[in-house]
């Protein structure tokens, strides 16, 4: 007697790698971060991944000439040779021995982040018609909204330049704070309090620069409540304007001075400005079980993930399930960096933090 077998003949290297693909659509926040992963990772929970911080530019010396060439004949030294006068080469032009230094720096594996659905055999043979969309996407947005919201915690907890010396920040600048007037639904107060927050960005920016932040890839995150100030200025173009779906996809809804911002629920009134590579998400793939029926790991733009199928015999039910190790950093610079003669060595300086405070006009006192 031939065996029967479900409508879904499922690989778990294509359904894996499905699975990545889609929950790298489905990220906003945790779509920022830079990543690294590995797949053939060996240890566990708690272990440390030391991860290549980028070098920077190997320095260029300039090789001007090593010493006049005067005109040979005598009474007029003032007069420089013609080229074909030139004598034959007799220093050395060697360039300045560069190399590729990258430091590297640890990251630790700290949560193992899973999820799983049950479905029993009268599920697979009745309800269940197209995997991916009933099952598969389902999986990847629970990863999505834990990732954003995630990313979101360790925004709040971690960018900020709080840990600089009065020395460093007096070279490259702090987090900045900015107090604006309350809301009472006038004209020239939205456009006060859009003021308060443009002018807090510039100054913003110009840590960063000073900083030699990278001007590319740059991300203001903020809350609903900055959104709806930013949208009230005249002076805002929203991105939506332009048709940039890719943009709206991923939560941008506009662009200021360089930045393009990102709007989320878990923030307030309040905004996080960074670079892309200020934040360093690293994931690493447990190894399959011995137990599992079948099982794949994958790798997909830096994100690594696994996919168990297995079979539970009291539940007579198919149980699949995704899951990762993973930590998230802040990405320090080499030890012996510097600004404008001030070590800034092992800093955070990639990203700041913006304070907003509201304050309530007081009113003038009654005349006599």
């Amino acid at each position: 007697m031939a065996l029967t077998t479900h409508h879904f003949n499922l690989d778990p290297k294509q359904v894996t790698v499905a699975a990545l693909g889609l929950l790298d659509r489905q990220l906003t926040l945790g779509g920022i971060p830079a990543r690294y992963s590995e797949l053939k990772f060996t240890g566990g929970l708690g272990d440390v991944i030391n991860v290549n911080r980028e070098s920077r530019g190997i320095p260029v010396q300039a090789a001007g000439i090593s010493e006049p060439i005067w005109n040979p004949v005598k009474g007029d030294k003032n007069k420089f040779a013609a080229a074909s006068d030139r004598p034959l080469p007799t220093n050395d032009r060697l360039a300045p021995v560069g190399f590729i230094n990258e430091s590297r720096f640890p990251v630790q594996l700290t949560t193992l982040a899973q999820n799983a659905t049950t479905l029993s055999m009268e599920q697979v043979a009745f309800d269940l018609k197209q995997f991916g969309t009933q099952v598969l996407t389902k999986l990847t947005r629970g990863f999505a909204e834990y990732f954003d919201d995630t990313t979101a915690t360790f925004i709040k907890a971690n960018i900020t330049r709080s840990g600089l010396s009065a020395a460093q920040k007096k070279v490259i600048g702090g987090d900045v704070e900015v107090t604006i007037p309350a809301p009472d639904g006038t004209g020239e107060n939205m456009k006060a309090r859009a003021l308060g927050l443009r002018t807090a960005l510039v100054d913003a920016r110009m840590a960063m620069n000073v900083a030699n932040v990278p001007a590319s890839e740059r991300y203001l995150i903020a809350g609903p409540e900055v959104e709806a100030i930013l949208l009230k200025d005249p002076e805002f173009v929203a991105v939506d304007y332009s048709g940039d779906t890719n943009a709206l996809r991923r939560a941008v809804v506009g662009r200021i001075y360089g930045f393009d911002i990102v709007i989320h629920n878990s923030f307030g009134l309040e905004m996080y400005l960074f670079h892309k590579s200020a934040m360093l998400l690293v994931s690493a793939c447990p190894a399959i079980p011995m137990g599992a029926v079948q099982g794949s790991v994958q790798n997909i733009n830096g994100i690594a993930t696994r996919m168990l199928i297995d079979y539970d015999y009291a539940k007579k039910a198919d149980t699949i399930g995704l899951d990762t190790m993973y930590g998230l950093s802040t990405v320090r610079e080499d030890p012996d960096y510097s600004v404008r003669g001030v070590g800034i060595g092992e800093s955070f300086v990639r990203g700041l933090k913006v304070s907003i405070t509201e304050k309530t006009k007081t009113p003038a006192p009654s005349g006599s």
